[in-house]
């Protein structure tokens, strides 16, 4: 059954550009490694009480996702890049929805 990830980033304020930056690298390090690269969505309209910016991914089933988090717990480049994401960071979200 597909699956769709949804990390949510709220930012530090002050510091948006930058964590924008960040998750660009972080995409560009899935691309390079072969990975699922996924999108950044920036809101339309920001406000009050929404993430700064969500990355979204597709995966095919539970088992791709899985993989692809194994990956990233164990890939020295992704660690350096989500270390660097931690220090942007008031609060994130990860959400992982089914295609119903």
């Amino acid at each position: 059954m597909p699956i769709v990830v949804q990390n949510w980033y709220y930012i530090t304020a002050g510091r948006e550009a930058e964590a924008l930056d960040i998750r660009r690298a972080a995409s560009q390090v899935r691309l390079e490694a072969g990975r699922p690269v996924g999108r950044i969505l920036v809101p339309a309209e920001p406000g009050a009480g929404i993430p700064n910016f969500i990355w979204e991914c597709d995966y095919a089933d539970n088992a791709h996702r899985g993989a692809d988090a194994a990956w990233a717990d164990n890939s020295p480049e992704f660690t350096a890049v989500r270390a660097r994401m931690a220090q942007c960071l008031d609060r994130f979200e990860r959400i992982v929805f089914r295609i119903a």
